[in-house]
C-alpha cells in the first residue's frame, strides 16, 4: 500500500513556503508522495481572488517537475465549500488502497475545533502536523488536548521560507517583484494572466 499526503488549502496563490512544507514533510514522514487539493471555496476564509481552475493552474506550473508531487481537482470536482471531510471521503472513494494522511500547519492545526464534522474527521484520519516557520510551534500535548489522536498523528518541524498568499497578493497588485515567494513559472502565469492585480479579476 502506498501512502501520501494530502496537503489541502485556497493556494491563492501557490508559493514557495507551500512547496518547501510538501518536499520537506513527505521525507520526514516517510510518504510516497504529497498530494496537493486546492479547495473549490474554503469554509474558513474569504473568497479566494484567482477562480479554482486559475489556482489549480498555478499549482501544476508550481510542481511540474518536482518529485512524488501531484495535483487532485477533487474538491473542485466536488464544487461548492471544500470541507475536508468530504474531499477526504471522496479521495478513500477514489483510491481506496492507499493509506493517507492530512498535512496541516501548526496555525490550521490549532482551527479544528471550528472544523465541519471536527469530530469525525479527527477519529477518523491520520494527521501530519508541521511546525514551520513563522507561527507558534505546537507540541504534542497541545495536539492531544486539541483532540488528536496520538497514535495517528505525527508532528513535524520543517524550515520554510515565512511567506504567505496574501503578501504574494499584494506585491501583485502594487507591481512589485516576486523573486523567492514563487516559482519562477508561477510568475510567469500570474504576470501573462494579470493575476491579483488591481482592477482586474475582481482583485
Amino acid at each position: 500500500m502506498s501512502s501520501v499526503l494530502v496537503f489541502g488549502g485556497t493556494f491563492d496563490p501557490v508559493h514557495n513556503g507551500h512547496i518547501a512544507i510538501a518536499t520537506q514533510a513527505r521525507v520526514a514522514a516517510g510518504a510516497d508522495a504529497v498530494w496537493f487539493v486546492p479547495a473549490s471555496l474554503a469554509p474558513l476564509r474569504d473568497p479566494p481572488v484567482a477562480t479554482p481552475e486559475q489556482r489549480l493552474d498555478l499549482l501544476l506550473a508550481a510542481t511540474r517537475g518536482e518529485p512524488a508531487v501531484e495535483v487532485l481537482d477533487v474538491a473542485i470536482r466536488l464544487g461548492g465549500i471544500s470541507y475536508t471531510a468530504e474531499t477526504m471521503e471522496a479521495l478513500h472513494r477514489e483510491h481506496p488502497a492507499v493509506e493517507m494522511a492530512v498535512l496541516i500547519g501548526a496555525d490550521v492545526a490549532r482551527t479544528i475545533g471550528s472544523w465541519h464534522r471536527a469530530e469525525e474527521l479527527l477519529a477518523a484520519e491520520r494527521f501530519v502536523v508541521v511546525n514551520r516557520t513563522g507561527p507558534p510551534p505546537l507540541d504534542a500535548s497541545e495536539l492531544a488536548a486539541l483532540g488528536y489522536a496520538p497514535p495517528r498523528t505525527t508532528l513535524l518541524t520543517v524550515t520554510s521560507p515565512d511567506i504567505s498568499a496574501s503578501e504574494v497578493r499584494r506585491r501583485c497588485a502594487a507591481g512589485e517583484s516576486l523573486d523567492g515567494l514563487v516559482p519562477a513559472a508561477v510568475a510567469a502565469m500570474i504576470a501573462a494572466q494579470r493575476l491579483y492585480r488591481l482592477g482586474d479579476d475582481g482583485a
